[in-house]
């Protein structure tokens, strides 16, 4: 009903405290029409001036509503609880716009953690910390207005309006005419900065993007000599920011005094309209005066509405925006089942007739068809854009295919469409190591214990030994305690890896899947890591029997040598697998791959049999 309206949806979130959102409003309630009775109360004290007895003018205060001074004492009265309620009103809503923030910032992380590897590919970091910081903020700060202006101003109005008809009719009526007429060129004005504050967003997002690409790419820039070419970029970026800003502004400026004058007019209506009523002695002094301070305060509370209707207008381009972003449906939806596999028994994956397009229709994988099995080491070769990270990624549903699918478990405890898998539970059982090396900036054990939130000191050692990283342990100052940096700043490439690895060997999943994560690890190195991984394979810890299925993305002949089995890839496709041993004398492509110059055997280049 509200998808349209994305300001108004976000009013909605006051549902997630609707004690705190009813206290407020009849604290706002009860202060608004403090100040009309604050102002009846003046106009009353002037019109029994006359009636003041200087005998007994102090004598009767608190008891003779004919008293002046009964008045001012109901005026300081009704002045000093209302300043009470409007602190405790005023103090509650600001409170209830941290903590609509507070939920607004975490539906919007949990939303980019739900959504899947494509949207993040689509969308840039800056966008979505503008989503996360400006447009929150900026949809907070108008969810608080809309009850320090909007809700007040309103009541203000109907309680002014109210006051000023029984005085007389068209003093109540004509300066509501002046106020519609008013609100009506704001709105319209408003539809206009709208507009006007998304291209300020979209700037501002361009800033965000920029600053974070060069904050993380520090190291290429200045590798190239790239400062000044940068800087001047970010420096443009900036200048188009300010100047998309000082458009909305000026817009704002030059248009906005427009509805105020329309606003004032009911102002100079009351005074001239009251001035004659006064000569007909159709009304009093006191209540004349009481008027003037009525029609000055709704001129007030009326521009000050125009000030928050700016402050929406850009809410609402911030809404349209952290809404578009929440309402995105997630292309990889999680499945119902949660199987019980024994990990001792061992789980295989069945590839069959996996095909992916892009959405333009280019192939990315097509037909693909092989097994992994429990016990092996696979790699998977093949020419860069061949397709192999895309099939590593479809093992656990980074991506899901246009055709095919993608089976889990074994002839013993059954098969299961990975797509029917909670996500959760699959990537339990399926850990993929990715190309990038992600470290997060905390200590070492913080980051190995992301795998395994309970394991022990003697454990992530375990793990650092089969990772080749026991002599990183050893350099480190604090050890497993030692804060590594932001991303793992203070390592190097290959210590990255080495603790990606480990992370990964600490999970303890049944089906690991390596891509290319060993690419900046010596051929020493490498050897010992593969090696251990394939002992992981055949023995657990614990020394029971615990088989894994590795699978590696990796074109190295050292990590080839390891290999029970070899899939060749090209174009998406699957052109050859077998045994190194058999590829390199009947598959001219895999030599080509490898650097052979030719196969080993005159034998015509055969398709070796299928996993």
């Amino acid at each position: 009903m509200f998808k349209n309206y994305p300001l108004l949806r976000s009013l909605a979130l006051y549902r997630y405290m609707p004690y705190r959102f009813a206290l407020t409003a009849l604290l706002f309630l009860g202060a608004n029409i403090g100040i009309a009775l604050q102002q009846f109360s003046v106009g009353q004290a002037i019109d029994h001036l006359k009636y003041a007895n200087s005998s007994s003018m102090f004598a009767y205060a608190l008891t003779d509503p004919q008293n002046p001074w009964f008045w001012f004492t109901v005026i300081i009265l009704i002045a000093s609880v209302r300043a009470i309620i409007q602190y405790l009103g005023g103090l509650s809503s600001l409170i209830i716009g941290q903590d609509l923030l507070t939920i607004l910032r975490e539906k919007i992380f949990k939303q980019v953690q739900d959504l899947d590897i494509k949207w993040h590919w689509k969308h840039g970091l800056g966008e979505v910390l503008t989503r996360t910081t400006r447009d929150a903020d900026k949809l907070k700060e108008a969810l608080i207005n809309f009850w320090r202006q909007v809700f007040e101003s309103t009541l203000v109005v109907l309680v002014s309006i109210g006051l000023l008809c029984y005085y007389h009719p068209l003093l109540g009526l004509v300066p509501l005419l002046f106020i519609a007429l008013g609100l009506g060129v704001l709105f319209y004005l408003t539809n206009k900065m709208v507009v006007l504050d998304h291209q300020v967003g979209l700037a501002y997002e361009k800033v965000s993007d920029s600053l974070s690409e060069n904050i993380h790419g520090i190291r290429v820039i200045k590798a190239f000599g790239l400062e000044g070419d940068k800087s001047d970029q970010f420096s443009n970026f900036i200048q188009n920011f300010i100047q998309r800003s000082a458009d909305a502004i000026g817009f704002g400026a030059r248009y906005l005094p427009i509805p105020q004058i329309i606003i004032a007019l009911l102002y100079v209506w009351v005074m001239g309209f009251g001035a004659y009523l006064i000569s007909e002695q159709q009304l009093k002094v006191g209540q004349f005066v009481a008027a003037l301070l009525m029609a000055n305060m709704l001129v007030f509370r009326i521009e000050s509405i125009g000030h928050v209707l700016h402050i929406f207008a850009g809410a609402r381009a911030s809404a349209a925006r952290i809404w578009q972003m929440l309402d995105v449906k997630p292309d990889i939806q999680d499945g119902d089942v949660q199987p019980d596999f024994r990990s001792d028994l061992g789980l295989e994956l069945k590839v069959e007739g996996l095909t992916l397009q892009t959405e333009t229709g280019k192939s990315l994988l097509k037909n693909i068809h092989t097994h992994f099995k429990p016990g092996q080491i696979v790699t998977i070769v093949g020419k860069t854009g061949a397709g192999k990270t895309t099939l590593l990624n479809m093992l656990n549903r980074f991506f899901d295919p246009n055709q095919g699918r993608v089976l889990i478990g074994s002839e013993q405890q059954g098969w299961y469409d990975t797509k029917t898998l909670q996500l959760k539970a699959l990537r339990e059982y399926v850990q993929i190591i990715p190309q990038e090396n992600f470290c997060f900036s905390g200590t070492l054990a913080e980051n190995l214990r992301v795998a395994k939130p309970d394991a022990t000191p003697e454990e992530m050692t375990q793990a650092l030994y089969l990772a080749s990283a026991v002599e990183l342990l050893e350099r480190l100052e604090h050890g497993l305690d030692t804060v590594i940096g932001d991303k793992g700043v203070t390592l190097s490439g290959g210590q990255k890896q080495r603790i990606s690895l480990a992370r990964a060997i600490l999970k303890d999943s049944p089906i690991l899947a390596l891509d290319d994560s060993t690419s900046a690890l010596d051929a020493a190195t490498e050897k010992n890591v593969l090696e251990r991984l394939k002992s992981m394979s055949d023995l657990s810890s614990s020394g029971s029997k615990k088989p894994k299925t590795i699978i590696i993305n990796s074109n190295k002949q050292t990590t080839i040598a390891l290999s029970d089995w070899i899939i060749v890839l090209d174009h998406g496709e699957i052109v050859t697998q077998g045994t190194h041993t058999d590829l390199i004398q009947k598959s001219h492509f895999y030599c080509q791959i490898m650097g052979f110059e030719q196969p080993y055997s005159s034998q015509p280049t055969a398709v070796c049999e299928e996993v």
